[in-house]
């Protein structure tokens, strides 16, 4: 949790919401095993409809959504999701 919360502070300015109200994920599946779950993306007015979308980043590697994912996945492959809370290098 503490990875992908840093993550989308540092790269989005923003303190995410912790909310569990999303609606139905395939996540209840894997958290029956006993992992962690975290669901994270955009929030979209288009969600599992038939049009669904989302608005793409030009260029993509300064998209929020790119920099947030590649930071959660350094900072947890680092072993680093706990402790500096704002430590995220680049």
């Amino acid at each position: 949790m503490d990875a992908v919360v840093n993550a989308v502070e540092h790269y989005n300015e923003i303190k995410p919401q912790l909310l569990t109200t999303g609606g139905t994920s395939d996540g209840r599946f894997i958290a029956r095993m006993g992992a962690q779950v975290v669901e994270l993306g955009p929030v979209n007015a288009t969600i599992h409809k038939i049009n669904e979308c989302v608005k793409r980043c030009r260029p993509a590697a300064t998209c929020p959504y790119v920099s947030t994912y590649h930071g959660t996945a350094r900072r947890l492959m680092s072993g680093s999701a706990r402790g500096n809370k704002h430590g995220l290098a680049g």
